[in-house]
């Protein structure tokens, strides 16, 4: 049966469609959550390199946009009741016309490869050590994991944490890596915040989308746990702000705490509104203005004298 014009995939343009799905927004909150492990790493004294930086934050890039295009394969079904906007509701773009799902399981296959190859190249060559290719790797699968079966952990309820930590911790791992090979444990104490925070934003996406969800059957936290996520969403919060306090001044530098607490307003008024508004905007707005405020404030610690 032919599809309505409205439905037809533009052959014409495939690359509109391609750009869409790769949501350009949240690739560049990736960068931001990339931003913040060269921070610490400068913080800890440690060289940066920024072209094997800017090799390692392209592959990883790459890794996030084959995820993309994985979860726009797997949620055709959900984003086709949704509202696309740009942060929730996947971008559009299969719903609208614009691609199929064939075309994003293939973006998503053939940028895998290239991950892998470029990957495999960078630290056979020497580029990059070796932890950040298997970083790279635990990535990749990662983003598969999180749309697409058998695991599909998005619709399981384990989705929110997936994703928290494939931003929140790998991702900035993988810059401190590149600069000093395997992280030692204070890192990962370090990130802890930084997860919590990519935590605000999801829980806030997959509220959005909580309808659509429900419909197809996804069982998110959100369609688990309905107005009850509120609680859920203010303890992310809480530890996004309480944490960086625990570990000051021996692993996070006062001035990160500094600028992170003028993010508190924000932060309240994301936890005053959790479940009473479908905008994903306040809980994606709170994690930028946290990782921008760890990235400042580990960069001008480390220019006042480092660890």
């Amino acid at each position: 049966m032919k599809q309505p014009k409205s439905q037809q995939p533009d052959a014409s343009f495939p690359w509109r469609g391609l750009w869409q799905m790769s949501r350009p927004i949240i690739l560049a909150s990736g960068g931001l959550a990339y931003a913040v492990g060269v921070a610490i790493a400068k913080y800890e004294g440690l060289p940066i390199a920024w072209e094997r930086q800017l090799l390692a934050l392209t592959l990883t890039l790459l890794a996030n946009l084959a995820a993309h295009y994985a979860d726009e394969y797997a949620d055709a079904d959900t984003d086709a009741l949704a509202v696309a906007t740009g942060i929730s509701g996947g971008s559009g773009a299969i719903a609208s016309g614009l691609a199929t799902r064939t075309l994003a399981l293939q973006a998503a296959l053939v940028v895998s490869a290239l991950t892998i190859v470029l990957g495999l190249g960078a630290v056979g060559s020497g580029l990059l050590p070796g932890v950040a290719g298997i970083i790279l790797l635990v990535g990749l699968i990662g983003g598969w994991a999180y749309s697409m079966p058998p695991l599909a952990l998005e619709r399981h309820g384990w989705g929110e944490i997936t994703n928290a930590l494939l931003g929140g911790l790998l991702m900035p791992l993988m810059a401190y890596a590149t600069a000093g090979g395997t992280p030692p444990s204070s890192v990962y104490l370090q990130l802890a915040p930084i997860v919590a925070a990519a935590m605000t934003c999801i829980l806030g996406v997959h509220w959005a989308d909580r309808t659509a969800d429900a419909q197809v059957g996804k069982r998110t936290l959100a369609v688990i746990l309905g107005p009850r996520l509120r609680w859920l969403w203010w303890g992310w919060i809480a530890l996004a702000y309480l944490l960086p306090l625990m570990l000051t001044p021996h692993l996070v530098p006062p001035l990160v705490v500094s600028a992170i607490l003028l993010t508190l307003p924000l932060g309240l008024y994301v936890g005053m509104r959790a479940t009473q508004t479908a905008s994903p905007v306040p809980g994606g707005a709170l994690m930028v203005g946290l990782m921008l405020a760890h990235t400042v404030g580990y960069w001008l610690s480390a220019d006042r004298g480092g660890a």
